[in-house]
């Protein structure tokens, strides 16, 4: 219980990441406040955590370092940049909806790499939560799409694909290491990756402009930085840990309930009925694909030996 538990704090973290990316995007480009917010985050979180976890259980071999490496450049680095560069150029509608197929390429990444097994219940679990998420996220329409949108959402849709790849990777080496010891590694090894990426980018250039941000925009950083790229993460690797890596990242589903009630709380934004229909609807996907299977095997068992690690 206590792993879904925090699966659903940490969605519930990350529907707020929009409203606060938001707010900062108004006064910083999408690849500098990336840079900075990460930057910031695996120097004063991440760091600190390697120091101390290090010292627990034997030394990382080379290939954990190598996936740890493959697993941060992909989600903790290029999901983060991909998200904030697609937030801003995307309604936070088209936002929603793209973020809502992380599940699907997470299980068939999943179905591929691992060998996990879907199911036909789990599907259509899947399948329910979709639809609703999709419906709520869209208000029930869409709007006709500008070029803008497309791109964004291409962006928003990388992260995600991004995002169902670190899930994959990191998922292994939680069976033998302390979740932290992953999450502080694969963050470090990603900031390695993307300052030189953002220099391409032109955020140095830019750099100075730091100075100039507002306190509101400075706060917007310190929450993604505590709550989203700190606390959430670290609570989403503990989730992780305990069950399979399609179940985790189904939890994306309850993204639109928590934005809904968020906004009816900071906006003033009263829920409509189609808002308690689909939540109903995302609620009863969630339920199935969470539901207990007979002669399940335990995380750790299925996951000593991944099917990636033999390929």
């Amino acid at each position: 219980m206590l792993p879904l538990v925090l699966l659903a704090v940490v969605v519930f973290i990350w529907a707020s990441n929009t409203i606060i990316s938001k707010l900062a995007l108004q006064e910083a480009t999408p690849v500098l406040l990336a840079l900075v917010r990460f930057s910031l985050a695996a120097l004063c979180f991440h760091l600190p955590v390697f120091l101390i976890t290090r010292r627990f259980g034997p030394p990382l071999r080379r290939g954990e370092w190598a996936r740890l490496a493959t697993a941060g450049m992909l989600g903790s680095g290029s999901s983060v940049l991909f998200f904030t560069i697609g937030v801003a150029t995307t309604p936070a509608t088209y936002a929603g909806l793209i973020l809502m197929t992380a599940p699907i390429w997470t299980a068939l990444l999943a179905r591929a790499f691992l060998g996990e097994r879907l199911g036909l219940v789990r599907a259509l679990g899947m399948g329910l939560a979709f639809v609703g998420a999709g419906v709520l996220a869209t208000d029930g329409q869409l709007d006709t799409v500008d070029a803008g949108i497309v791109v964004g959402s291409g962006f928003l849709l990388l992260a995600q694909v991004c995002w169902g790849g670190y899930t994959l990777l990191s998922k292994p080496l939680l069976a033998r290491r302390p979740p932290l010891l992953v999450l502080a590694v694969s963050h470090l090894l990603a900031l390695g990756a993307l300052w030189p990426a953002t220099l391409a980018l032109g955020a140095w250039a830019e750099l100075p402009r730091v100075l100039t941000w507002s306190l509101p925009t400075w706060l917007a950083v310190l929450y993604m930085v505590v709550f989203v790229t700190g606390l959430s993460q670290a609570f989403y690797i503990y989730g992780l840990r305990e069950v399979d890596a399609s179940r985790a990242i189904s939890f994306m589903y309850l993204q639109p309930v928590f934005t809904a009630a968020l906004a009816a709380i900071v906006l003033d934004e009263r829920p409509t009925p189609l808002t308690f229909a689909c939540g109903g609807l995302i609620l009863l996907g969630l339920w199935l694909v969470n539901r207990r299977q007979a002669q399940r095997p335990t995380p750790r068992a299925a996951t000593a030996e991944p099917a990636v690690g033999r390929r």
